[in-house]
């Protein structure tokens, strides 16, 4: 029994030690918000975006040393206007002690919204990441709001943003321009996070750190420009996205006499958008409307990654058939919102042609546009139109904004498949 009682005590005293090791390495107790800051600042940079021309800042957001001692994390907006235009912009960093100097870019994650960078110089000690902490807990966030010097600002765990690809958590500080791309501690004043700031209803959110041990192995192939990567990161994820919700089991719903494909995916929020009915309108019309959450930033102008769809059911027994037939057709028509430009994309080219659907006559067209600098990228519009009745009529529109274009027409086919007539 001794050998057995001295084995015990003494695995028991290793664990022990390892454990007061483990306990060492951390805080005691939660830290607030001037001890994570007071420990922190060191390692959280100013990143700036330069006019070569005029040597002034164009633009500004946070970075904070990663990984090595002369690597900063920061987001893919923050950097995005240097690879639209390397001949106008470049990088710089401003450190709290007012140390300054050049940066590089070495790999981006347009996606997710990341970006590392690399300076010639030693710039300190990397920080220590983990996971976020449970829903709930404490965050502080750090970074350089409105150019007017370095900050923390404190908030709660709000939570994987469902709506999204669970990349995103809600962050109940508040976030200012010029934060963007900085960390986001734990009460131990551990990185969870990595800032994403949002004008939108005042919401905040987070980029978990999983994303960014990610990108270290998403280095730039050397043959490829950072505009052929992010275009093919984007196109992937795309790909990806929609083929998940081609193979998923959608839920479905009723307008009049057409049985339609509800909310095709756990990113996508429908709405009725019915107009309200006047006294002397002599049709009714009834609609839905559904879109997605998943807002890719591209450059300063664009976003991508939007999916919209639409069911229009009109019907009247007052209006003759020419009026109501003028009517339906200017009914039929995209939402499709877009700010970008002739220098951004080349223009729709379409196809109109009659296919059954269902039992059903309907005159679709499809349109797409390539973009200009981002190979393989498409804006993608259709439209589905009920032919036949002179009293009734039925539309479906759907449009992707910078998407794989196979993948979208494999989504369109779906939807045709569930699109029912029920009389």
């Amino acid at each position: 029994m001794l050998p057995r009682v001295k084995h015990t005590t003494i695995g028991l005293l290793r664990a022990l030690l390892a454990l007061a090791s483990l306990l060492t390495a951390l805080p005691a107790h939660a830290l607030d918000s001037q001890a994570i800051f007071e420990r922190n600042e060191h390692a959280v940079y100013q990143i700036r975006v330069i006019n070569r021309e005029t040597g002034k800042k164009s633009s500004i957001g946070s970075g904070f040393l990663f990984e090595r001692p002369n690597r900063l994390a920061t987001n893919y907006h923050v950097v995005s206007g240097v690879i639209e235009k390397p001949e106008t912009y470049e990088l710089r960093y401003l450190a709290a002690d007012g140390r300054e100097g050049g940066l590089r870019l070495l790999a981006v994650d347009a996606v997710h919204d990341l970006a590392l960078v690399e300076a010639e110089d030693v710039l300190g000690t990397p920080l220590a990441v983990a996971e976020p902490p449970a829903k709930g807990a404490s965050l502080f966030a750090m970074g350089n709001p409105m150019d007017l010097g370095l900050t923390v600002a404190a908030g709660t765990n709000g939570g994987v943003l469902n709506q999204t690809d669970a990349s995103r958590i809600l962050f109940s500080g508040s976030l200012n321009p010029g934060m963007s791309g900085g960390p986001t501690f734990d009460d131990r004043g551990v990185v969870v996070g990595v800032n994403v700031s949002t004008a939108r209803n005042d919401i905040s959110f987070i980029v978990p750190t999983r994303y960014l041990q990610r990108l270290l192995s998403e280095r730039k192939d050397s043959t490829a420009t950072f505009l052929d990567q992010i275009s093919r990161q984007i196109r992937a994820y795309q790909e990806a996205y929609l083929d998940g919700i081609i193979a998923g089991r959608w839920p479905d719903t009723k307008i009049r006499q057409m049985r339609v494909p509800s909310t095709v995916s756990p990113t996508v929020r429908c709405w009725d958008a019915s107009p309200k009915q006047q006294e002397e309108q002599l049709y009714r019309q009834l609609s839905i409307s559904c879109k997605n959450e998943n807002d890719i930033y591209l450059t300063d102008r664009l976003e991508v990654g939007k999916i919209l769809y639409e069911y229009i059911w009109l019907e009247s027994d007052q209006l003759e058939p020419l009026r109501f037939y003028r009517l339906y057709r200017a009914l039929n028509s995209s939402q499709f919102g877009s700010r970008a430009s002739e220098d951004d994309v080349y223009r729709f080219r379409c196809d109109t042609r009659f296919i059954d659907v269902n039992g059903r006559d309907f005159k679709t067209t499809i349109c797409a546009r390539g973009y200009k600098n981002y190979p393989g990228l498409s804006d993608v519009l259709f439209s589905a139109a009920m032919t036949g009745s002179e009293q009734t009529g039925f539309i479906f529109n759907l449009d992707l904004s910078g998407t794989d274009f196979t993948a979208a027409s494999r989504l369109i086919v779906r939807f045709l498949k569930d699109i029912q007539w029920q009389p």
